[in-house]
């Protein structure tokens, strides 16, 4: 059975302590199993920076695949692009980003092209079904629902990551996405941050369903923090006719990833093709949004979420 997880770090960067560490590897290892694929958002990078230089995160995934190792958990591998130095938005300085850690036992990972920042991910069609062009590669990161647009009061956002990976001979795509926060000082800007996280919805929705056009039991995971709940307009953008997310099985009162004051929210979800959803359940483990009031540090805002897909079985 195929394990993949989405978990937001709360802008883990390389300088984060031994202790929260610790946690988040727990949370992987143990409460996660160790998933085979693993999505991540909010990979901090907070140092100086060169503008328009990349910005690696590679000491920040070493730290945390190090703390996993440590307890118990798989030697992850990781990939990502490094964004742009400050033009991706989130906490000023921290240089967020999506990436992936992968155990390389169970899923195998060959990288195809050098993508950059700005480079985008194509789709290649032949006999033997569709690929990547780049591996791994962005979802339209010059589109202005990702870079930003002055006359639509949209500012640079976090660009989707787009993967393929052989699992036991079968092809998994895997999208990773980070969409535009909810957070705004006016209702006015509310409704300008809710407009760019619909056409970010609706680039990566169209990505998706171009692989599905190609092979319609193409195996595709569309995961992350998307930044807003189920039945929302960005869910269903997201979702179109061809995919099922996970969460909406989860039991009445069980469905949410964290707080937002007293009031839990489903912000991260997993999306799967009909290839992947024979079977297929969500598991989310309240790690974060249940902690105690007063706990002092906690590994993050956000619980992960895991999904169980026997539709492909995994061999280690």
């Amino acid at each position: 059975m195929l394990t993949i997880a989405t978990f937001n770090l709360c802008n883990l960067g390389a300088n984060a302590s031994p202790s929260r560490l610790k946690r988040l590897a727990t949370i992987i290892a143990h409460d996660l199993t160790g998933p085979a694929i693993l999505a991540l958002q909010e990979i901090a990078v907070a140092r100086p920076t060169t503008p328009g230089e990349p910005v690696p995160a590679d000491a920040a995934y070493q730290a945390l695949i190090t703390a996993i190792i440590g307890v118990g958990g798989p030697a992850y591998d990781y990939r990502e692009i490094p964004p742009l130095a400050n033009q991706e938005g989130g906490m000023s300085g921290a240089n967020i980003r999506v990436g992936l850690l992968f155990d390389p036992a169970r899923a195998h990972f060959s990288d195809r092209g050098a993508a950059g920042p700005l480079d985008s991910a194509g789709i290649h069609f032949s006999a033997g079904g569709p690929r990547l062009t780049l591996n791994p590669g962005r979802i339209t990161p010059l589109h202005p629902a990702f870079t930003g647009e002055g006359n639509l009061h949209w500012t640079p956002s976090r660009k989707a990551l787009a993967a393929e990976f052989e699992v036991n001979g079968h092809r998994l795509f895997v999208i990773v996405c980070h969409l535009k926060s909810m957070r705004s000082m006016t209702r006015q800007g509310e409704e300008h941050t809710k407009k760019q996280r619909h056409a970010q919805a609706e680039a990566i929705h169209q990505f998706a369903a171009d692989l599905l056009t190609c092979d319609r039991q193409a195996a595709i995971a569309i995961l992350g923090d998307f930044n807003d709940v189920p039945g929302s307009k960005t869910l269903k953008l997201l979702k179109g006719a061809g995919f099922h997310n996970l969460l909406e099985d989860q039991p009445r009162g069980q469905c949410y990833t964290r707080r937002h004051g007293s009031q839990p929210q489903a912000l991260d979800h997993i999306l799967i093709s009909p290839a992947l959803r024979r079977g297929a359940t969500a598991h989310i483990p309240h790690v974060n949004s249940n902690a105690p009031p007063g706990q002092s540090e906690l590994a993050s805002d956000h619980d992960p979420v895991l999904a169980l897909l026997p539709a492909f079985t995994v061999t280690a």
